[in-house]
């Protein structure tokens, strides 16, 4: 018998691929083939000519990142900055059609597609002189327009970490912050159920360390996750950068996402600030 029980577990592994057997991570197997919307990291010609294509038509201090979008980027030049704010705007709501417009047709880089879901959270006027170099003689006019439109939001479930900031002038866009995504495949059936989730969190250790390097334990108890939300978190999976759904759960000071899915547990992170 016992023997025969052998066999049959040789059988049963032999007959299925790689994909079927669960890792040690994984809870569950994705049978969806739509599921995650990823993209894959381009290689260093390919991301050259991507930035050219970027650039054509309007100056930008922006670089694309690895996997073809705008991405966070803080290069600069005084002098050509400079030169940018020399020209003066009153017509708020008109510059800021126009950054709508631009971020629309550059849609391939900024993932937007759509400029009815580009509304400003926060919009900022200034007049910057450059030590003196400007003089303004209307208070009416202004030479930099900053625009908050926040984070992404796909299917009604928050993007995270999809934050889009754009800095401008009377001649456009110079700078974007952050980017969206075209789109996303939100899966019909969560596999991996909220109670599911909260079961596979319910007395798990987490482990971080202050700012003096010592070790801090946190166990996680069913009332610390009594508040939760759905997302989607872009995770980088090797050589992809996968949007996944995930549960979101916040006990304490951390950050838990488990994917919906597959029952991955692909962020725990402690959110609090420890002094030195």
């Amino acid at each position: 018998m016992r023997n025969q029980i052998i066999l049959l577990l040789i059988l049963f592994l032999f007959g299925c691929s790689k994909d079927e057997l669960q890792t040690e991570d994984t809870l569950f197997r994705n049978n969806d083939h739509n599921y995650p919307t990823s993209f894959i990291k381009l290689s260093k010609t390919e991301i050259e000519k991507r930035q050219k294509e970027f650039e054509e038509g309007q100056l930008t201090f922006s670089l694309i990142d690895s996997f073809g979008f705008v991405g966070w980027s803080y290069d600069d030049d005084f002098e050509v900055r400079k030169q940018l704010y020399s020209k003066q705007f009153s017509d708020i709501n008109a510059l800021t059609t126009l950054i709508k417009l631009y971020l629309s047709d550059k849609g391939k880089f900024t993932g937007i597609t759509n400029t009815s879901h580009l509304v400003p959270k926060k919009i900022n006027v200034l007049f910057q002189n450059y030590g003196g170099v400007y003089s303004r003689t209307d208070t009416t006019k202004y030479n930099h327009l900053g625009i908050d439109f926040g984070t992404q939001s796909i299917g009604g479930l928050e993007v995270i970490n999809s934050l889009l900031t754009v800095s401008a002038t009377a001649d456009g866009v110079h700078r974007i912050f952050g980017h969206w995504f075209p789109n996303a495949y939100i899966p019909q059936v969560d596999q991996v159920t909220v109670g599911l989730a909260k079961s596979l969190l319910v007395g798990r250790k987490l482990t971080s360390y202050d700012g003096w390097g010592r070790k801090l334990n946190h166990i996680i108890f069913e009332e610390n996750l009594a508040e939760y939300r759905k997302v989607i978190y872009p995770f980088i999976n090797g050589d992809k950068l996968e949007l996944r759904v995930c549960w979101e759960f916040n006990p304490s000071h951390w950050q838990v996402l488990i994917d919906t899915t597959t029952g991955e547990i692909l962020v725990e992170q402690d959110v609090a600030f420890y002094l030195l």
